[in-house]
């Protein structure tokens, strides 16, 4: 039955809990039956919440519950691919929190496993669904024309200090940690949505709160990035710049500028959209919204309509290793500090 609620477990006690779990628990498209986090206690107090059958910290045990259909990876990244591939082994969908997997060529083999599987596989880029985002690539689309300049700049203030944040896999870059991971993965998707190949980047990253507590209050090196800047340049001509800082002292909204031969969109700190063809005055609109479980929302829609409907999935993995890819390049390019082409997807 098209309209049949899937059966959905969520991996991920953090973000897992954030959106995911309480989006899902309202959707009639979903029926919650299980949650993992790493410790049991956790996954107890998730289940109890949302009063789902089990709550659990083994990997097996959750991916064997009767009736099972489909998981939502909300792990550290680290753990997308083992999780990804033992799911999509069980005949279960899989939809990824971003990025994919630690790298390119864990990334293929999660699509690789998942297609010889016969299962549904979708990766959660669920800003560009924010209204702000989605709007700006419908204007981008109808005005701007090919790319000249294109800035996506975001100012945060949540890691200012060391006691801003405790130390947990986001500051642990063996985990996948990092503000890439966490944002800049949403920008070159956005990116790639609206201008398609790049063609080259440089890039630098850097600690600047280099020490936080952790859970027994001892003091954990930080080593995962918490500002980033990147340079692009788009295949057939434009540049772009992406950059965010997590410890400015002061928070500003997010500032998105496309500069192009047919026109100009912006995206400013208020939410207010500005669009204009070449030779018109700019034309305003908002404050728009840039809720996260809505956007959420309209990700899970969508892989239930690939589970029941057979409809592509949106985002698929596809875009996934697209944005893989050029995030493989960043890292490399920050690495070895020199320009760098991403591979082709």
């Amino acid at each position: 039955m098209p309209g049949e609620p899937v059966k959905i477990a969520v991996f991920g006690g953090g973000y897992g809990a954030k959106v995911p779990l309480p989006v899902l628990a309202d959707m009639d498209e979903f029926q919650l039956v299980a949650v993992w986090s790493r410790t049991p206690e956790r996954a107890r107090e998730l289940a109890d919440e949302h009063d789902l059958a089990l709550g659990t910290s083994d990997v097996e045990e959750l991916l064997a519950h009767p009736d099972l259909e489909a998981v939502h990876v909300a792990t550290p990244v680290a753990t997308h691919a083992e999780i990804a591939t033992a799911a999509a082994r069980r005949g279960l969908h899989v939809l990824l929190d971003k990025p994919v997997a630690m790298d390119l060529t864990q990334a293929r083999a999660v699509r690789d496993t998942i297609a010889a599987a016969g299962v549904v596989g979708a990766v959660n880029y669920g800003r560009r669904f924010q209204e702000t985002r989605d709007r700006l690539l419908q204007r981008v689309a109808e005005v701007a024309g090919a790319p000249r300049m294109v800035s996506i700049a975001l100012v945060f203030d949540d890691h200012a200090l060391p006691e801003s944040r405790p130390f947990t896999w986001v500051q642990d870059a063996r985990l996948g940690g990092g503000r890439l991971q966490g944002y800049g993965v949403h920008d070159l998707d956005l990116l790639l949505a609206a201008f398609g190949e790049v063609d080259s980047v440089a890039a630098a990253t850097e600690v600047g709160v280099k020490e936080r507590r952790g859970p027994d209050g001892s003091p954990q090196a930080v080593t995962a990035e918490d500002a980033y800047a990147i340079l692009i340049r788009f295949r057939g001509g434009g540049l772009g710049h992406v950059s965010l800082t997590a410890t400015a002292r002061h928070k500003r909204g997010d500032v998105i500028e496309v500069h192009g031969d047919g026109g100009t969109v912006r995206l400013d700190a208020e939410k207010r959209l500005h669009w204009g063809r070449a030779g018109e005055e700019l034309q305003v609109e908002g404050p728009l919204e840039a809720d996260s479980k809505q956007a959420y929302a309209h990700v899970a829609r969508n892989f239930h309509a690939a589970i029941r409907d057979g409809a592509a999935p949106d985002p698929g993995l596809d875009e996934g290793l697209r944005v893989q890819a050029l995030t493989d390049a960043v890292r490399r390019a920050d690495a070895e500090r020199r320009w760098v082409e991403p591979e082709r997807v």
